[in-house]
């Protein structure tokens, strides 16, 4: 891609094809770049994917999923407005979406309800995953320990992470080992195991102006995993705070209002948040551009990976 063709210029030639006379304004830089639409029908947000991370098949199925969802399951979530959008110059794909009224929830005002409304969503995701015929072709990449920690980290390997160093790396790799050999013998049976949203936390959540709940969005990262990995992801970058075990514990009782979730199952849940844990410091390794970057983040890990050994983490 040349110096000239920037994430906006590219939102801007897509905007225009899509929607002509249609403007874009910036809106945040994470995994793919987003930007808010105006001077189309509706506000809407474009999101640009960035490049070799899902390919045409990949976000054609996470939208069949979110249409089944939209169709089928009770829990709110965004509306597609289009199917992939391609800019000729560079390839690059993109998808527009309806932009909903309010905010995400951030992290400082996190607490045990909005746990509880993620452990609700996770339940109802689950069930409907499970009885979906997913359409012929569906593709969605998986989240197995190789893909989150292991040689083929998706995002990026933890132990070249944000500040990492070698007395990081020494520090974490038992918690790490532990937590892999744990999971490895959980499983992947279908009670456990499945189409997850990937990226189930509060940031993804916008509270509805009638105050009726949460719609979800950013299915990017859904794919095949661990259904305990839905509370993990819902952790994100606060399991050092002291609330975490209010937080399992709310989440848990949720999930087990729309599904089972044995006590031994939910044993493992600790072992979850720090592959998640890890998983993050890989990817603050190839994004410092991120909102979430901290120099501070490898050290907080440790803090982490030493509770989570100690049996002290949830």
């Amino acid at each position: 891609m040349s110096s000239g063709d920037s994430d906006p210029l590219v939102a801007q030639r897509i905007a225009d094809g899509a929607l002509p006379g249609a403007r874009v304004e910036p809106l945040l830089v994470s995994e793919n770049a987003t930007f808010r639409v105006r001077g189309g029908p509706r506000p809407a947000v474009l999101r640009v994917h960035r490049p070799g991370y899902q390919d045409d098949a990949a976000i054609e199925s996470e939208l069949a999923w979110i249409a089944a969802l939209r169709r089928d399951a009770a829990v709110p979530v965004v509306e597609p407005l289009s199917g992939v959008l391609v800019d000729g110059p560079t390839g690059r794909r993109a998808v527009l979406f309806a932009e909903l009224p309010g905010g995400p929830v951030p992290d400082e005002a996190l607490d045990a309800a909005h746990f509880a409304a993620l452990g609700e969503i996770a339940g109802a995701f689950h069930d409907h995953a499970e009885s979906w015929s997913r359409p012929a072709g569906f593709a969605r990449f998986r989240w197995d320990l190789d893909e989150t920690i292991g040689a083929a980290s998706r995002w990026g390997s933890w132990r070249e992470g944000l500040g990492v160093g070698e007395a990081h790396r020494r520090a974490l790799a038992p918690a790490a080992e532990r937590a892999a050999q744990r999971i490895e013998t959980f499983g992947r049976t279908a009670d456990r195991f499945g189409l997850i949203h990937g990226d189930l936390r509060a940031a993804n959540l916008i509270a509805r102006p009638d105050g009726g709940g949460f719609t979800v969005i950013d299915f990017d990262d859904s794919g095949f995993g661990w259904h305990l990995f839905e509370f993990a992801a819902a952790a994100s970058f606060v399991e050092t705070d002291p609330r975490l075990p209010e937080w399992a514990a709310a989440w848990t009782a949720a999930y087990r209002h729309r599904r089972d979730l044995p006590d031994a199952h939910a044993a493992l849940l600790p072992d979850f948040v720090l592959l998640r844990r890890l998983q993050l410091l890989g990817w603050l390794g190839t994004h410092g551009h991120a909102l979430e970057a901290d120099p501070g983040f490898a050290d907080g890990t440790v803090e982490v990976a030493s509770r989570y050994l100690a049996g002290r983490l949830l």
